[in-house]
């Protein structure tokens, strides 16, 4: 029996090695006032009609106590046009937020609120700008939010997008590649930084 489970997960794991290994991997260290507090590991993959894009986080945050928050995106792409997106949030196991949408279905939902109809006019998403710059964009849809969002340059290879509440992300890149997210949130500011 334990033998057969060695087998198997040596299988698992091998299996896994290959998905990774056709895939672009990216990771950044999270950096609250320059003190390591998490990790983002963000994966570009290609199918056979596409691409998937995937993000997964892991903070530990003081804000009053700690906090465990872990995040996870998934974001697939046909044939060049956004097909569908989930999100998920979860602070301390529980999950504060999450989202999804599907091309073709009449409905979008972002937790907790009401099902709703989802719009959007780029293919542009915050997962693909991991992995490519987002030259001459003006609006970038957000999977966890569902919505375009106004980006804007603010200098050379450097972006500001703000969110339908207000809070901004700033994107900066050199020759291309994203190297920092600064984050600024009402009762914190981060750093994603490329590792």
């Amino acid at each position: 029996m334990l033998r057969s489970f060695t087998i198997s997960y040596l299988f698992v794991l091998l299996g896994l090695g290959a998905a990774e290994s056709a895939a672009q991997v990216t990771r950044f260290q999270v950096l609250k006032a320059d003190e390591l507090v998490g990790n983002v590991i963000a994966m570009r993959m290609p199918t056979a009609t596409g691409t998937v894009y995937t993000m997964t986080s892991h903070c530990e945050l003081d804000i009053v106590w700690t906090q465990v928050v872990r995040s996870s995106l998934r974001t697939e792409y046909t044939d060049g046009v956004l097909t569908s997106c989930h999100t998920s949030l979860r602070v301390n196991e529980s999950v504060r937020d999450s989202s999804s949408m599907i091309k073709g279905a009449d409905q979008c939902f972002v937790h907790p609120d009401a099902a709703f109809s989802c719009e959007r006019t780029t293919q542009w998403t915050t997962s693909r700008m991991y992995f490519e710059e987002p030259v001459g964009q003006p609006f970038i849809f957000v999977e966890s939010v569902l919505k375009d969002c106004p980006l804007v340059p603010s200098g050379p290879n450097r972006y500001t997008l703000t969110f339908p509440n207000r809070n901004v992300n700033h994107y900066i890149y050199k020759d291309g590649v994203l190297q920092e997210i600064h984050v600024e949130r009402t009762l914190m500011d981060l750093v994603f930084r490329r590792a």
